[in-house]
């Protein structure tokens, strides 16, 4: 069985012990390919180095980050610095065979930059220029599948390169998707600091596309986000998509039996 896990950048700082037991427990039967977030750390180092993160909402309701230049290599800095080596040093510790990289490195995360986006302030639209963001358009499976082939475990960081060969910073839940499609995944498991996703006060178990799809009107934050990654997992073939803790015990082996967190297929 080949797995994508997407780790979310709030559980990266977080007792991480029963999550890396049990990919170490899983990674000697099944092929494990693992994509991380890292947005509270870019905003930890961008406020230490005196620059205040700004995000905007986007006309569909979707709340982003800016990323203007400055931005991007703090991006750079925090999820291919600080988050993927803590990630792998953590596998590494395990005896668990982790190979830490970007989407840079081999062109294994190829978008379309985005240049400028369209947001909405006091109810208007605005243009705003100059943004380093990007949508993947392409990924390398044939690299990602030479490595989990050959027994080690992929941890890559959400910065693509766009085909002006320059360096973009990417919504790390949308570009597992991706990641999961070019290796044929046969799970797509969304890690994240909550149960699953709660409507009215209660976690949902399962969801098929159209209740995913009206879903996105009730959840809000970063939730939303997982829920159109999973809808866009849907759309390239990828099913089951499985979000839920990582903080539990035995996380991914749970995921597995589709017993935990919320199931969308």
């Amino acid at each position: 069985m080949i797995i994508t896990i997407k780790i979310g950048g709030a559980m990266v700082d977080k007792e991480t012990g029963n999550l890396i037991a049990d990919i170490s427990k899983l990674s000697k039967e099944h092929k494990i390919v693992i994509v991380h977030g890292g947005g509270p750390q870019i905003n930890e180092i961008s406020k230490k180095l005196g620059k205040e993160p700004i995000f905007v909402m986007s006309p569909s309701g979707f709340r982003s980050r800016f990323t203007d230049k400055e931005t991007l290599d703090i991006s750079i800095m925090a999820m291919a610095g600080k988050v993927n080596k803590s990630i792998v040093a953590l596998l590494r510790k395990n005896q668990i065979p982790a190979i830490g990289l970007t989407g840079l490195d081999g062109k294994t995360l190829i978008a379309e930059r985005k240049d400028k986006i369209i947001a909405v302030e006091d109810g208007k639209k605005r243009v705003i220029r100059g943004d380093h963001s990007g949508k993947v358009t392409e990924v390398n499976g044939t690299l990602l599948k030479l490595i989990v082939e050959n027994g080690y475990v992929p941890v890559v960081a959400p910065i693509g390169i766009s085909y002006e060969n320059e360096p973009v910073n990417l919504d790390g839940d949308r570009a597992a998707a991706h990641i999961a499609k070019a290796v044929n995944a046969d799970i797509f498991i969304s890690l994240t600091d909550v149960q699953g996703v709660m409507i009215d006060g209660e976690i949902v178990q399962s969801l098929n596309k159209q209740e995913a799809e009206e879903s996105l009107k009730k959840v809000k934050g970063g939730m939303r986000k997982k829920i159109f990654a999973a809808l866009e997992a849907l759309d390239l073939g990828i099913k089951p998509i499985v979000i839920c803790s990582g903080l539990e015990k035995d996380p991914i082996s749970s995921a597995l039996t589709l017993k935990t967190g919320t199931v969308i297929t």
